[in-house]
């Protein structure tokens, strides 16, 4: 028994199977277009991540730094106007050209700005300035080196050809007042990331923050908040001589770093910083914890598979124009989300490789829609072919039966009525007349059936000519009053003088006589018939009124189809069914109207109104 259902779990596993390979193998075009186009989105989601930090900044522009953070920028000018003993050698300062760290040390100085620093009891202080073996020995007396070993200070490491880490000169014996300085540049020059340490030395920004980078192999994203100046920022010169604020350091983080015109610059996606303001907005992004968060690249691959199921059901759903709409509107959606998520939650989604990934999709499978369309254009027109020649065959066959048929009906005519000549009187006779009768609606419904095939042919076209709209009326009626004489019912033609109009007097002939001929089809013996003709705003108004039993609502409008009769007519009176359809067709091909009134027990009404010119008829049919 477990034998068994294993077996048919396999089967029904196995057949699953099968008809899902049947579905991927018949849409196999479809299936690879997709492919294409999520590769396309994939490759342009590898590329869309450093550049695309780079103008994710530009565009946002300068944002709000922590007010916690305060620089101490050293410039030339300034050390030199402090440097009295050296103002004839420094003269001409801004020539010199080979300026590094040690230019910038002078214990006297540094002692001093320390003092002022600390007196303002700052959270921490840190030296972006590497002052080790490069200015040689320093004596400190004990004030001096309580000053400069100070917990608050934290001074820069260095590296030297061999990645040996140079410590400074007031290293304490726990080296815990030390931070890495290190700025790295990617490939292109540019400064983007920030690398955890290697070495147990912390980096400056961890020393002075007292936190630790989140561990990343790849780097970790500098959030830059802007371009240069952004931070509070006061120069030596204005500390030494008491002109900022006496709070302006207070529980602040203080970050001291020199300025020269020949001094190290970086390249940033905000344009060019000191390694003082990088390390600024870094610590900013420390503080803050702005750091920049993104997902696998999986995961946006993912979504972009959601994205394409969408794209792609958009365009084989909607018309070119409205699936262009709804693209370009999820483009733009999407690019706005992800600035908006970046800029407030400091979270990266790409917006270039969503664009591309559309862009590809719409061109692709625009072109499978078009191929798409062009093969079931091709298989219409084949299919349209086919019925025509069909149509044709029919027409033909129906044409030639009818053609055959007047023939032998016109002999039988002609015997009938030579033989009611000879037996008028007898009981033969009667018989005779209604095999005449017979013959005569036999031949009226094979007239009506050549009819219909004549103006659905294509080459059909009506022939108009100036005459009198009440000759033709009077000329059907002088036709019709010996059928109405026979079932004893009257016509009245209240017929107003008019001008003659154009028309083609046959088809309007024949509508007539098709009107008044069901008016006394379906009148009953006593009736009356009316007959009106009038002129009035620009068109002519014909109307056929009987006193019979009336038409149904519910048939009122499907008399007007070919063959269709109303429902209860079947079995009481006999006819075609083409009758109301010509009528409806002739007026129409003339840009007029058919308009039909009834009630139960009380009688129909139908008149036809046509265009007295060519203007009229243009506008009524617009």
């Amino acid at each position: 028994m477990l034998r068994r259902v294993q077996k048919g779990s396999f089967q029904q596993l196995r057949l699953r199977g099968e008809l899902v390979f049947r579905f991927f193998s018949r849409r196999q075009g479809f299936w690879l277009r997709f492919l294409l186009c999520w590769g396309i989105g994939c490759l342009a989601l590898s590329n869309d991540e450093l550049n695309a930090y780079d103008q994710r900044f530009q565009l946002r522009g300068d944002q709000k730094v922590s007010k916690q953070i305060v620089l101490i920028s050293i410039r030339q000018a300034d050390f030199a106007t402090i440097y009295d003993s050296r103002t004839n050698f420094l003269g001409n300062m801004n020539e010199v050209t080979d300026i590094t760290d040690s230019f910038f040390w002078n214990k006297r100085i540094w002692s001093k700005l320390l003092q002022k620093v600390l007196q303002q009891e700052p959270k921490s202080i840190g030296v972006t300035l590497y002052f080790g073996d490069n200015i040689g020995s320093v004596r400190l007396t004990p004030e001096e080196q309580k000053l400069f070993l100070d917990p608050k200070i934290k001074w820069a490491t260095s590296t030297n050809n061999l990645e040996r880490v140079l410590t400074p000169a007031f290293t304490n014996r726990e080296r815990s007042n030390l931070g890495s300085n290190e700025v790295r540049r990617d490939d292109d020059g540019v400064v983007r990331r920030i690398f955890p340490q290697k070495t147990e030395t912390p980096h400056l920004v961890e020393a002075i923050t007292d936190k630790k980078f989140p561990n990343s192999l790849a780097g970790l994203p500098i959030n830059f908040r802007g371009h240069s100046r952004l931070f509070t920022q006061y120069s030596l010169s204005e500390i030494m001589y008491d002109e900022i604020p006496k709070d302006a350091f207070t529980d602040k983080i203080v970050v001291i770093g020199a300025e020269t015109s020949s001094g190290p610059t970086y390249m940033t996606p905000l344009g060019t910083l000191s390694r003082t303001e990088i390390l600024a907005h870094l610590t900013d992004t420390v503080l803050e914890n702005r750091w920049i968060k993104r997902l696998s690249f999986w995961w946006y691959a993912s979504g972009f598979l959601l994205l394409m199921f969408i794209a792609v059901s958009i365009i084989t759903t909607y018309p070119q124009s409205v699936a262009l709409f709804f693209i370009l509107w999820i483009a733009t959606f999407l690019a706005a989300l992800s600035a908006w998520v970046f800029d407030s939650f400091y979270f990266w989604s790409p917006a270039f490789s969503p664009f591309v990934l559309l862009a590809a999709t719409w061109t692709i499978f625009i072109g499978y829609q078009a191929t798409k369309i062009e093969r079931l254009n091709f298989h219409l027109q084949q299919e349209q072919q086919y019925l025509q020649e069909l149509e044709q065959l029919k027409n033909n066959f129906v044409s030639l039966i009818s053609h055959d048929l007047k023939t032998p009906i016109a002999k039988i005519q002609a015997i009938v009525d030579r033989l009611l000549t000879q037996h008028s009187d007898s009981e033969l006779g009667q018989d005779l007349r209604s095999l005449r009768l017979f013959g005569d609606e036999l031949n009226r419904y094979i007239q009506s059936i050549l009819k219909v095939l004549r103006v659905e042919s294509r080459d059909f076209k009506i022939r108009k000519q100036v005459a009198d709209i009440n000759e033709v009326i009077e000329e059907a009626l002088c036709q019709l009053r010996p059928l109405a004489h026979e079932k004893n019912i009257s016509i009245q033609a209240s017929l107003e003088p008019m001008f003659s109009l154009e028309f083609d007097t046959t088809l309007i002939k024949e509508v007539i006589i098709n009107l008044v001929e069901n008016a006394i089809k379906y009148t009953p013996s006593g009736g009356l018939i009316e007959v009106v003709s009038e002129e009035s705003d620009d068109f002519v108004h014909v109307l056929v009124k009987d006193t019979g039993e009336g038409i149904k609502p519910e048939d009122m409008e499907k008399i007007w189809g070919k063959f269709t009769r109303g429902s209860d007519q079947d079995m009481k009176t006999k006819g075609t069914g083409l009758g109301l359809y010509l009528v409806k067709y002739f007026i129409e091909l003339h840009g007029g109207k058919v308009v039909m009134e009834s009630k139960l027990g009380k009688g129909t009404t139908v008149s036809f109104t046509l265009p007295l010119d060519e203007e009229s008829e243009i506008e009524e049919t617009a």
